[in-house]
């Protein structure tokens, strides 16, 4: 076969191939965006849990496990009702919690995973009116689970004090 008909028919392939990924980055980036939105939307639900202190309504966006996937104050708790149970207490604790997201940015994983980061700051009202807070950042591992986005892995952190 001459050199030719070798890089014509490498052309023609190359462009056949760019085509069908064209074809398909149109159809993913609708999906991507449809992910986050939906995705946007379950972190918008976990945040208003958080501010009505309703640990229920929060957990309920978070899965059933048996593995460990919580951690919090470094204390890694092995089931979803022992988190439950622990947020509960703290929520208690508190008269009010509110958080302001400046910066939040969903990057699509897969069709069924996301990772959400953000910054903002937050403020915790204590029962006797003292407000404790400053900057955070946080990033969230979302995932599809039964037609629902579900938070599966989260990290808050607060810069050390200067």
């Amino acid at each position: 076969m001459s050199n030719i008909i070798k890089v014509a028919l490498v052309l023609a392939c190359v462009s056949i191939v760019w085509a069908a990924q064209s074809e398909s980055r149109n159809a993913s980036a609708e999906q991507q965006k449809a992910v986050e939105k939906a995705v946007l939307e379950t972190h918008a639900g976990i945040a208003e849990a958080e501010k009505s202190l309703d640990a229920e309504k929060f957990f309920g966006h978070i899965p059933d496990f048996d593995k460990g996937l919580i951690i919090q104050d470094g204390t890694l708790f092995k089931t979803r009702q022992e988190a439950l149970d622990t947020v509960k207490a703290g929520f208690q604790g508190v008269a009010g919690v509110k958080r302001t997201y400046d910066q939040t940015y969903v990057t699509v994983l897969s069709p069924e995973a996301a990772l959400l980061t953000t910054a903002g700051t937050s403020a915790v009202t204590l029962p006797d009116g003292r407000t404790l807070g400053g900057p955070f950042a946080a990033s969230m591992v979302f995932v599809l689970r039964d037609g629902q986005w579900k938070l599966l892995q989260g990290h808050y952190s607060t810069p050390n004090p200067q």
